[in-house]
């Protein structure tokens, strides 16, 4: 791998680290982003310097999670892997997903805990407030993108 590629995938693995991922996913999440084509598990436990149970173990959460596809080829019985082709999409609906789940724990809290003061009762209509706006505005703009033409030209990885 060369030395570009080695610095990105490390830097998304940071950036996994941050958000409380494995590294490791993170760094295979880089490196396919900038592979072309499926790369099998062999390659990219080789390429990251990894065990292949690490490399089987990260990648099949990150498709899970819906970041990844698994790709078979007829009579290969190797794993291949390549970020989904909706990549975009996707990782936004998992995030407003989480931010939704998140809304709604603030909310809950502030309907069921009892005998909370008008200070905090006021934060967390004022958290649930922002939280609501934002999730509202980011899923018009997810709309938007989903209707929008250069949205199909990312999503298949043409540059068209």
């Amino acid at each position: 791998m060369d030395e570009a590629t080695a610095q990105f995938s490390d830097r998304m693995g940071q950036i996994f680290e941050n958000e409380g991922e494995p590294r490791t996913a993170g760094r295979i999440f880089g490196f396919l982003l900038v592979s072309e084509g499926v790369v099998s598990l062999n390659h990219l436990a080789e390429a990251l310097g990894v065990s292949k149970a690490s490399a089987s173990t990260n990648a099949r959460a990150l498709a899970q999670m819906g970041i990844l596809e698994r790709v078979s080829r007829p009579g290969d019985r190797h794993d291949y892997y390549r970020v989904t082709l909706d990549l975009f999409a996707r990782t936004m609906t998992r995030r407003l997903q989480r931010w939704e789940r998140f809304t709604e724990a603030v909310r809950d809290a502030r309907r069921t805990i009892p005998s909370q003061s008008p200070g905090v009762r006021a934060r967390l209509k004022a958290y649930e407030t922002g939280w609501t706006y934002m999730m509202e505005a980011m899923g018009q703009a997810l709309e938007k993108w989903n209707r929008a033409p250069q949205r199909k030209q990312v999503a298949t990885g043409s540059s068209r």
